[in-house]
């Protein structure tokens, strides 16, 4: 490995770190805002906090990292192409997540939302639209423009759907960002890699004002902006060959199995998968007595000590063996989303004000 490929990294981390800081002051001043705006969150019987806690932190998040694409677009003029669409769509995302924020919109003009910003970047991506996975399956077409579109609505709505304690979604997109980064650069992109490493970067910042006990809230326009950007430099890093799309399905196992399971179990049961509800698993860890901390602690603990491990194998191993690391990935992930009884009934809790849940 070649010390200035190393030492490029390095720097990119030092830049990182400047960006984190720079996040930790830019959501102090956030949360102040809100908290004069009275733009909070209070607790429901659906909610899984106590007391009424600022929601639109995000915006710390959001800006920092719109600023740093753009930053990245006039310095990498060839990536323009990825730095526009990661802007489209999540400017799409943005506002859908911050209407929502500040006057609930509908579940389904949401979703409608999701679905325009997926055709923005299914259809920008045109003629290199293609799944190779694994290589001797190579799918095109319709099926393919179908096959995208639906990846990029699920990876926003797991990500939102998993920004529902304390610090998850933010710890979630600074272990994706530095490990696929790392990837990602010593793969020869360092565009893409320093992308991950900006996000990482903003969500670590953020991670001051949102770990246990939670200062500030995400808020639906960052947990679905950040399901978005992942989903771009997803297909990015696999159209590049530098971030295999195992590699990023891996990394995101904990938060598809959990939403997957509870999605279907309630469809099963014949309920409105749309509705508001605590029955991921999670939900239920924390009902059983763990506090916000120690679930998202040990959901960090899986990722950095189990997951990362396998997105690095699948990326050194050729396609169809990586399957085998897919396979290591989910078999677990899913298995405990079970134990912890994702999509079970959760008995509501009693509070004494009304209002709108997290």
């Amino acid at each position: 490995m070649a010390s200035g490929t190393v030492t490029g990294y390095l720097v990119a981390l030092a830049a990182g770190a400047v960006v984190a800081a720079w996040t930790v002051w830019f959501a102090g001043r956030v949360r102040r805002w809100a908290l004069d705006e009275e733009l909070l969150d209070v607790p429901n019987e659906r909610s899984g906090h106590l007391v009424a806690v600022p929601r639109v932190g995000g915006l710390s998040i959001v800006v920092t990292v719109l600023a740093g694409l753009l930053a990245l677009g006039l310095a990498l003029p060839l990536e323009i192409p990825w730095f526009w669409m990661l802007y489209v769509s999540g400017t799409l995302i943005i506002g859908a997540g911050l209407l929502d924020d500040l006057v609930n919109v509908r579940a389904s003009v949401r979703l409608l939302v999701h679905v325009l910003a997926a055709l923005v970047i299914v259809i920008w991506i045109g003629s290199e639209l293609t799944i190779i996975f694994p290589r001797a399956l190579n799918i095109t077409g319709p099926v393919a423009f179908a096959g995208i579109l639906l990846f990029i609505v699920w990876n926003v709505n797991a990500y939102n759907f998993m920004d529902g304690i304390d610090g998850l979604a933010a710890a979630q997109a600074v272990v994706v960002g530095l490990v696929a980064g790392a990837i990602a650069w010593f793969n020869g992109n360092p565009p893409l890699a320093l992308t991950y490493t900006l996000i990482a970067a903003a969500s670590a910042g953020f991670l001051r004002w949102n770990w246990m006990p939670a200062k500030i809230f995400m808020g639906d326009l960052c947990s679905g902006f950040l399901g978005a950007t992942f989903a771009v430099l997803a297909l990015w890093g696999k159209l590049t060959e530098t971030v295999p799309f195992t590699t990023f399905l891996i990394l995101m196992a904990v938060f598809y199995t959990d939403p997957a399971v509870t999605v279907l179990r309630r469809l099963f049961s014949g309920k409105n998968i749309f509705a508001p509800h605590r029955e991921f698993a999670f939900h239920h860890a924390v009902r059983a007595g763990h506090s916000h901390g120690s679930v998202a602690t040990v959901i960090l603990l899986i990722e950095l000590l189990y997951l990362a491990p396998l997105a690095v194998a699948a990326t050194l191993l050729a396609s169809n063996w990586s399957l085998l690391t897919l396979a290591a990935a989910y078999a677990p992930t899913i298995a405990l989303a079970l134990y912890w009884r994702a999509g079970a009934e959760l008995e509501p809790r009693s509070v004494s004000r009304p209002g709108r849940s997290r």
